[in-house]
């Protein structure tokens, strides 16, 4: 047994100040103020020393490190997100993987996945196949023909339910179909809002198919407006509008993929309960530097393709709640929720991670209030300690 004494506890809802957590094995096993705890005999004690304790932060869309994609070194992967905190990770495979290549991958994902560190992965994030191809790398996108059955279904049969959420774009054609084959073979799966300018009414239509989160709410595709000068309704405003959706953020350092008061805006309408952060880090394709000329904001936090275009970023998720917490003023509970409750409650983990409750596994973090990571435990043991 392991006992956290002289800790700031982050909870769903509030903090705990001397606070103490107790782990037993995999698993939290007391959580309550000091004066309310006996420490048994023989326990470890761990001085926290004032630090936050922090529920392990969840990444439920990533494509890898600055250096690697997790469908080719998915350890060095893992290595490199938990020593920021990131104790769940869905890693991301992108429309520009042919079939054979997104079915490999998995198998390589899945199999690191069973041991050591590589026990943070949790499933997968299909963002796509089948989007609008207006993202980035558009020259390397492979499914932005004909959706054909032929073609998906060996992918769907050999991913199964290991892939927890698919991106689509409701906007193309035979996109129903695709979305009740994924669903014949696994009820469960969720699907994600992608890059796409479809229009409101078009995401209407697909959501009974189990659309529960869009995309990097923002920064995804605009539906037309009806009018000269006017603006339509699409992705964005069917999940903001909709209150059992989610919203991805991806939330860098000087506001570019989602300008600060938007990132206010979509916190005030969507509440700290439905904003998940997400990092869509990738590893770095080339030395591309601000040119503001062709109206390309630079980010030392960013990631940009072949051509110059935003392309995700090379951000972690402590990062991320920094940055929330820079941008809107909202604390570091709320910044933590965002980036751990959320995304539990999404893919239906909340009753095992995702906050630090009794008989929850015990995937916890030490964090100060900038949220810089000291210590990670995964599963009751400490992998890092920084």
């Amino acid at each position: 047994m392991k006992v956290i004494v002289n800790a700031n506890v982050i909870l769903e809802d509030g903090i705990i100040f001397d606070g103490v957590v107790e782990i037993n094995g995999d698993r939290i096993g007391n959580v309550c103020k000091k004066s309310e705890y006996t420490i048994p005999n023989g326990a470890e004690i761990i001085d926290a020393n004032g630090l936050y304790v922090a529920p392990g932060l969840i990444d439920i869309h990533n494509h890898g490190s600055e250096e690697y994609l997790w469908v080719d070194e998915p350890l060095k992967c893992a290595e490199h997100f938990i020593k920021h905190g990131q104790t769940t990770i869905l890693p991301t495979l992108y429309c520009n993987l042919n079939a054979e290549r997104l079915i490999d991958g998995t198998k390589k994902i899945k199999e690191t996945a069973k041991s050591g560190i590589g026990k943070i992965i949790d499933g997968i994030y299909m963002e796509g196949p089948y989007m609008s191809g207006r993202g980035s790398n558009q020259k390397y996108i492979l499914w932005g023909g004909e959706i054909i059955k032929e073609e998906y279904q060996p992918v769907i049969d050999e991913v199964g339910s290991y892939a927890r959420i698919w991106a689509i774009d409701p906007a193309r054609e035979g996109i129903e179909g695709f979305m009740q084959d994924v669903k014949a073979d696994n009820p469960s799966a969720i699907f994600a809002l992608g890059h796409s300018s479809a229009t409101s009414t078009q995401c209407r239509q697909v959501y009974k198919y189990g659309v529960k989160v869009q995309t990097h709410h923002g920064d995804s595709g605009k539906a037309k407006g009806c009018a000269q000068g006017t603006i339509g309704a699409g992705c964005d405003e069917f999940t903001l509008y909709n209150q059992d959706m989610y919203a991805e953020l991806i939330c860098d350092e000087v506001g570019v993929h989602v300008q600060p008061d938007m990132i206010k805006m979509v916190m005030k309408v969507k509440g700290t309960e439905r904003i998940i952060l997400i990092t869509d880090c990738m590893p770095k394709s080339g030395d591309f530097t601000n040119n503001e000329k062709d109206g390309i904001v630079f980010g030392p936090d960013l990631n940009y393709d072949y051509e110059g275009h935003l392309a995700g970023s090379h951000l972690t998720l402590d990062n991320a709640c920094r940055n929330l917490m820079r941008h809107t003023g909202h604390g570091l509970c709320h910044a933590i929720r965002c980036a751990s409750l959320n995304p539990a409650k999404l893919l239906g983990i909340d009753d095992k991670v995702g906050s630090i409750e009794k008989g929850k596994i015990a995937n916890l973090i030490l964090i100060d209030g900038m949220v810089n990571v000291k210590s990670v435990y995964l599963q009751g043991e400490k992998v890092i300690e920084q």
